[in-house]
């Protein structure tokens, strides 16, 4: 699990995939903690939002590639719980590791400001139940590994 960890705290960009009716893919600026919660913000009247409000269940995904080697893929395929982060306690904590990971972001996103803005961006949280980690470098032929949390 030390590998997935290492990878996931590497990345900055998910895409997350969302049902209500119809499917709805999106993209978001994203951070991982230690226990592998990943946190993201994004407005509540973003369609995504929407139907994550509607159907908290939702699959995931971060891709990195070597543009030079195509074979040292690296990657995460997952699946889990998505809520809008309300306790105030997860709420700093996710925002301290937005910082760390956005460091950009520590003047904006503060506890005020999540509470107050005029775009009704908030804090969200997938909680994983299932992730595929894909590293060619690390899993070699087997390419990849499933963790169920």
């Amino acid at each position: 699990m030390k590998e997935l960890l290492k990878f996931l705290k590497s990345q900055r960009l998910i895409t997350i995939a969302s049902y209500n009716n119809d499917l709805w893919i999106n993209n978001a600026y994203a951070c991982t903690s230690d226990n592998f919660n990943i946190y993201f913000i994004s407005p509540t009247k973003a369609k995504h939002s929407k139907y994550i409000e509607a159907n908290s269940n939702i699959v995931f995904s971060f891709s990195w590639f070597d543009p030079k080697n195509l074979s040292n893929r690296k990657g995460v395929q997952g699946k889990g719980e998505c809520k809008m982060v309300k306790n105030p306690i997860e709420l700093a904590t996710g925002i301290k590791h937005m910082y760390d990971s956005f460091p950009e972001m520590r003047d904006i996103l503060t506890l005020k400001w999540i509470s107050e803005n005029v775009w009704g961006t908030k804090l969200w949280v997938i909680k994983p139940s299932y992730i595929k980690h894909w590293d060619d470098e690390i899993y070699g032929e087997e390419e990849n590994k499933e963790f169920k949390f």
